[in-house]
């Protein structure tokens, strides 16, 4: 139990320390190497996390589904969209850590992976809106260059294309005339 209570103190510490890292990328000004690669680190955990959101907003798109059809059957309003956690884990290279990015901002993100997983949005609207979302994050950040959001999608679209554009080529080869005709 004894051990339970620390765990608990060491999670709770962590997510703190994530939340004031956080903050303080937000707060420093100056153009120094350190600065830099403080924000730099922070905007790749911010990135992680927000790509984690996406992720469970979509996973968690069918119960909320389910939760609204019961309440409708049952003559009950709409439950309230549940809200992300603050805080996600995210394994670097040495280790497994917080991350913290503002509410408003995972909010978001969470209910476009929810309609994306709906099929409400296409992965071309899911993209574009889910990088507004990161610019903003990145202004809020003050880094230089907006990072990119939802890498693993633009990869599964970039495959997608790839596949249907050999499917193509496939097809106009078995098309063309022979011609030893």
């Amino acid at each position: 139990m004894a051990f339970s209570i620390l765990k608990n103190r060491a999670v709770k510490k962590a997510m703190e320390n994530s939340k004031a890292s956080y903050l303080k990328a937000v707060t420093l000004s100056g153009l120094s190497r350190e600065s830099r690669i403080f924000k730099s680190r922070i905007a790749g955990r911010s990135k992680a996390h927000l790509d984690k959101v996406f992720i469970e907003g979509a996973e968690q798109s069918e119960i909320y589904q389910e939760a609204c059809l019961a309440a409708l059957s049952e003559g009950n309003d709409r439950p309230p969209m549940p809200d992300p956690k603050p805080f996600q884990t995210i394994k670097t290279k040495a280790e497994v850590v917080y991350t913290y990015v503002p509410a408003e901002f995972t909010r978001e993100m969470y209910a476009l992976g929810s309609l994306y997983q709906a099929a409400s949005i296409s992965i071309n609207e899911a993209l574009k809106m889910g990088q507004e979302v990161a610019d903003r994050v990145s202004f809020d950040l003050g880094l230089e260059e907006p990072f990119t959001a939802l890498q693993f999608l633009r990869d599964e679209l970039e495959s997608e294309l790839e596949s249907e554009s050999e499917s193509e080529d496939d097809e106009t080869e078995d098309e063309s005339p022979d011609p030893s005709q």
